[in-house]
């Protein structure tokens, strides 16, 4: 079978043939080819969900890293000596006053 070449120079079948066959339905699977690919498939979703226990060793090492963590934070012992001073508060919203006059100065409002 020639093969012809079109105006950009590709190689083809040539347009009335290539016509042709894109009306022609492409061929179904064999049965067996279905049934080996599904098998496929299932071995392959059994392998990457597996259990519980094959989770990787990071992994635990992570959630346990994680628990202690919270556990840290939940039983903090000077969690209840936690105070802001009025000093501390009229100084943050002194400061927050101050950026937002120089930010409208700046955008020139």
């Amino acid at each position: 079978m020639n093969k012809k070449r079109n105006e950009q120079g590709e190689e083809g079948l040539g347009r009335e043939l290539e016509g042709l066959l894109a009306f022609v339905p492409p061929p179904k699977a064999p049965a067996w080819f279905a049934a080996k690919t599904l098998a496929r498939l299932r071995a392959e979703k059994r392998e990457k969900r597996g259990g519980w226990l094959r989770i990787p060793h990071w992994r635990w090492l992570a959630a346990g890293l994680g628990v202690a963590l919270l556990l840290v934070g939940i039983l903090r012992p000077d969690r209840a000596s936690l105070q802001i001073s009025d000093a501390e508060v009229y100084a943050a919203l002194n400061a927050l006053v101050q950026e937002d006059e120089e930010s409208r100065w700046w955008a020139g409002l």
